[in-house]
């Protein structure tokens, strides 16, 4: 597997590891995505995969876990990406 800019990218801002991915493309439900690409979902995370390049195109959160990160940063009065660091970093760590 290849990461695009794009990918890595968000992977830094959400704080999505190598490890994540993996385990994601290799246990996670693939779906079809647009573009004849596909999507694998795995605890939270998906993982856009060009199955032609094998390049990772973006990595994100899925909706039910968005919405629970909107809330928690409501709750918690900061923004969006600081709550996504503070719980990512707390779920890695334990």
């Amino acid at each position: 597997m290849t990461l695009t800019n794009h990918a890595k990218l968000r992977m830094n801002q959400r704080i999505i590891t190598l490890q994540d991915i993996y385990n994601c493309v290799k246990c996670g439900t693939p779906t079809e995505a647009k573009n004849n690409l596909t999507c694998y979902t795995l605890n939270n995370i998906y993982v856009i995969l060009d199955p032609t390049t094998n390049n990772v195109v973006t990595v994100c959160f899925t909706k039910s876990y968005i919405k629970q990160l909107e809330k928690y940063a409501k709750q918690q009065n900061i923004g969006f990406y600081a709550a996504v660091r503070q719980l990512r970093r707390e779920s890695i760590v334990s």
